[in-house]
């Protein structure tokens, strides 16, 4: 692997030449300040242009820095050289690090990137370091003992900058909110995976990252419906004030999940009080988090899913009637007929699909739920038809946000009313959308 070094210049060019012979990368970019009195000649100027002073006095006249190094062929002049034109405005600074670092990453993929800022004015120094944190390049300091508060002198010595706590809690902090305000949990983990690896952290930022990484893993695997999954990875965290709800939400899902799920087993610890509807909460709020990332015909998909899972769940706790395989002896008498009719002439079974199931309920008599699909049958096919028209389902037609409000407010709302019409009292806990910050 190639190592680059960046490093900014200014008056000194001492440090400059220690830290490359320290460093020892196969090539250097030099960020220069332009001008008739920048730093510019120190690395491209002709004769001898780099010079020692004690206070105004000329002790050594040596050539340009990429000769004292010896870098002969390996330094470029079109390639290896950063102008900036005006050396005190941090903006330029910070942008001309920020594209010398992505040039070279988009390049050189390979290379290892590192950076020395000792050089240069403050501004180009604070340039290159804000660039070098925000890319996770390695950044390096060239000091001394100091005799005076204007510059390093002789007895240079190169080594690493303290700053991975820095960028821990840098990303932390700024970088990993926007993931969570998006419920980009995946994006979270990775940046948290690459994080953990890529540095020397101390105890309490690695502890600190390990609590997040489970913590955004549980609702990762949890947003991809592989719940049991996710009740292991919250496992160490349900002690925090923050997750201590959702993991009891996530216990009465999988609950909910095991009840109609015939192939979703769960143990004696998993188990906890639930009214059974639970998953169908779970997918509303599902949905909601794929609107926001826009992904509105995955959203509308899960309110689809959500609706069909209420009858689904409604028709097996209450009558024990399973919609993909209705058994006749579980209907009422003056139905068994009606329901006979349909039976599949291949397979010999009475299945159900999302419609025909609410139809079934408006039959039964005393059926809350049922009651509630009359009032609102018109509407709620009407907001089918969206779904049934889109590329997803039956049509070609992708689903926008209008579609996707029109939809939610009424079968949200549907799914809602229906549920707080056949669940207990006592038992009307409020689902938990996921949190889009940790206070860790």
């Amino acid at each position: 692997m190639s190592k680059v070094l960046i490093v900014t210049v200014g008056g000194s060019y001492k440090p400059i030449v220690t830290a490359i012979e320290t460093l020892q990368p196969e090539r250097v970019v030099f960020i220069c300040s332009d001008g008739d009195r920048g730093s510019k000649p120190q690395v491209i100027g002709k004769g001898n242009p780099c010079e020692f002073r004690r206070g105004t006095e000329v002790i050594e006249r040596l050539p340009n820095i990429p000769t004292q190094a010896n870098l002969g062929e390996r330094f470029q002049e079109d390639r290896d050289l950063v102008e900036i034109q005006e050396p005190d405005d941090l903006s330029e600074c910070y942008i001309k690090a920020s594209s010398t670092i992505q040039t070279i990453k988009r390049e050189s993929p390979e290379a290892e990137i590192i950076a020395d800022y000792t050089g240069g004015t403050k501004s180009m120094s604070v340039g290159l370091a804000m660039a070098s944190l925000d890319y996770k390049v390695q950044l390096y300091l060239t000091t001394a003992n100091r005799t005076n508060i204007i510059k390093v002198e002789r007895g240079e010595m190169t080594g690493q900058a303290s700053v991975s706590p820095l960028i821990a809690e840098r990303t932390i902090e700024q970088f990993l909110p926007l993931f969570l305000h998006q419920h980009n949990y995946s994006a979270a983990v990775a940046e948290l995976k690459q994080l953990s690896a890529s540095m020397q952290l101390p105890a309490d930022s690695k502890k600190k990252i390990q609590s997040l990484y489970y913590c955004c893993s549980g609702f990762e695997t949890w947003d991809k419906f592989q719940h049991q999954e996710a009740l292991d990875l919250l496992q160490s965290e349900k002690k925090r004030p923050e997750i201590k709800d959702f993991f009891i939400s996530l216990k009465r899902v999988i609950n909910s999940r095991s009840r109609i799920d015939d192939n979703f087993k769960i143990t004696k610890e998993e188990e906890i009080p639930s009214h059974g509807y639970e998953i169908v909460q779970d997918l509303l709020l599902n949905a909601e988090r794929r609107a926001t990332q826009e992904r509105y015909d995955d959203a509308v998909g899960r309110l689809y899913r959500a609706l069909e899972l209420l009858a689904q769940i409604r028709l097996l706790q209450e009558y024990e009637i399973k919609t993909g395989s209705v058994e006749l002896e579980k209907l009422p008498e003056s139905l068994r007929t009606e329901y006979q009719q349909q039976r599949s002439p291949s397979k010999k079974e009475i299945k159900l699909g999302l419609l025909n199931s609410y139809e079934l309920l408006s039959k039964l008599p005393n059926e809350p739920l049922g009651e509630l699909y009359q009032k609102n049958s018109k509407q709620l096919q009407n907001a089918l038809s969206k779904r049934n028209n889109s590329l997803f389902a039956h049509g070609f037609q992708p689903i926008n946000n209008s579609d996707y409000q029109v939809m939610k407010n009424i079968v949200v709302k549907f799914i809602e009313d229906g549920i707080n019409l056949v669940i207990p009292e006592n038992q009307k806990w409020n689902p938990l959308q996921f949190p889009t910050r940790f206070s860790i």
